[in-house]
This record gives structure tokens, C-alpha cells and sequence, in this order.
């Protein structure tokens, strides 16, 4: 017998939007809103570009600095995660990743966890953390990260918790299991750097093992993405069955 739904299936889009290089905030908007997500979780993204893509859709959204590329004098080119959605936003939760290393470099590395809640239903919700793990040669700051990610996701005791973004992990298998510690389990997907040819998978949606998978999909590329970031956007839709007859598997 199949397991029934507890809530509504959910749509969850993880993107690294590239905001040092200024992306056109109309055609992200666009974008976004062909896909139609409950949640929006964005890496090296802008305060005001976050600001500025929300009130194009019309939704509400949430910022956390991750660190600023210059100096005090140019506040506005700091970069962070912001989590957007078209349903409430509540209890947003900053946590750094890399304790130790200055918010003046970009090794400095953060999550930004939020709820998002749909109607008026409490059990209608989802916990999701919006992540940018270690990029380059660096698999022990990376697999130190998810670790740290792990944790906090163990900690809050979130019903539905979902981590989305950019893992930088090329492959290495250390920074999923990490993961699979909080039962959290990867939704299986396809390339998404470079966003022109891609060649690698580096972004990420990780699901409750009770979740199963209704869609995933990311777009084959090309010049046109390019133009709007380095990185391609990942979509999952997921539906959370009845746990108590046990989780079917992701396709």
C-alpha cells in the first residue's frame, strides 16, 4: 500500500547567483518564477540584490552576511546566502561554519537556516538551511563544515529540515556522509558548473529520509546561463509520506 501524504509536495531551488559579477536581477526573477518554488536558497548573493529580487516577485526574503570581499568603505558588495519564498519566513539562524577565520576573507563560511511556513496549517512547514561549503583544494575545511552543518541541523530538531546549496565537493563522498548523520540523504542529480559546459556537480539538495523524490531538474546549460552565473539551479520537489509506514526510496 502506498504511504499518504502529510503535507503538500514542496519545491525547493538551491543557485549560486554569482552577485560579484552583478547578474541581471530581472531574468533571475524570471527564472525563479518559471520554476515555481516554495523556497529559494541563494549563495554569493548581495544584500540588495536579494532585496531587489524579492520585491520583483513579490516575496518575502532573509539575508546573512558571509563576508565582505573589500573593505568597510563599500558595505554594499558584501556577500551572503538569502533564503526567499512566497509563504512566511520566521526564526532566521546565522551560523558560522569556519570559526576562527575573519569575515574579511572569503574562506569565511556560513549557514542560514529559516522556516518557511505555508497557510495557516502549523505542520505545513520546512526548515531549510541555505549552505556554501569550502571551495578549492581543501577537502578537510569542506568535510569540518558539514560536520559543523550536521550539528546544527541535529540541534534544531527541525520536523522537515532540507539543506540546499553549494557544497563545492567535485565528488567527494566525505561531505554527504557528513550530512547522512543528521538523516539527511542527497537527492541524486546532474552537473551544474561551469554553467556554460558543466563538467562538475557541486550543488546540492539534501532531503529527510522519509521524503520522497517528485522531481529533480537542472538545465543543460549554455551560453545563455552563463551569462547569469558560473552555476546552473538545482530544482527538488519532494513529498514527506506517513513516517509511520517507513521511507519509500528516491528514484
Amino acid at each position: 500500500m502506498g504511504q499518504t501524504l502529510a503535507v503538500a509536495p514542496w519545491r525547493i531551488v538551491t543557485w549560486n547567483v554569482r552577485g560579484s559579477h552583478d547578474p541581471d536581477v530581472a531574468r533571475l526573477a524570471t527564472v525563479l518564477r518559471e520554476l515555481r518554488p516554495d523556497a529559494v536558497a541563494l549563495q554569493e548573493v548581495r544584500r540588495a540584490q536579494a532585496r531587489n529580487l524579492a520585491a520583483a516577485l513579490g516575496w518575502r526574503h532573509t539575508w546573512a552576511l558571509k563576508h565582505h570581499p573589500y573593505t568597510p568603505l563599500v558595505p554594499w558588495r558584501s556577500e551572503g546566502h538569502a533564503i526567499l519564498s512566497a509563504h512566511a519566513i520566521s526564526d532566521p539562524v546565522r551560523r558560522t561554519l569556519a570559526p576562527g577565520v575573519s569575515t574579511w576573507t572569503y574562506r569565511h563560511r556560513i549557514a542560514l537556516a529559516a522556516t518557511i511556513r505555508r497557510g495557516g496549517d502549523p505542520a505545513d512547514r520546512l526548515r531549510l538551511y541555505d549552505v556554501h561549503l569550502a571551495s578549492g583544494a581543501v577537502p578537510d575545511e569542506r568535510i569540518a563544515q558539514a560536520r559543523r552543518l550536521a550539528d546544527l541541523v541535529r540541534d534544531e530538531r527541525a520536523p522537515l529540515p532540507v539543506v540546499a546549496g553549494d557544497l563545492n565537493d567535485a565528488g567527494e563522498v566525505e561531505v554527504v556522509r557528513e550530512l547522512r548523520a543528521a538523516g539527511l540523504r542527497d537527492v541524486p542529480g546532474g552537473w551544474t558548473n561551469p554553467a556554460r559546459a558543466p563538467r562538475q556537480r557541486l550543488d546540492h539538495v539534501l532531503v529527510p529520509e522519509a521524503a520522497e523524490l517528485l522531481d529533480q531538474h537542472e538545465p543543460d546549460g549554455g551560453d545563455d546561463w552563463a551569462e547569469l552565473s558560473d552555476h546552473l539551479p538545482v530544482l527538488v520537489e519532494l513529498a514527506l509520506r506517513d513516517a509511520t509506514a517507513g521511507p519509500e526510496p528516491l528514484a
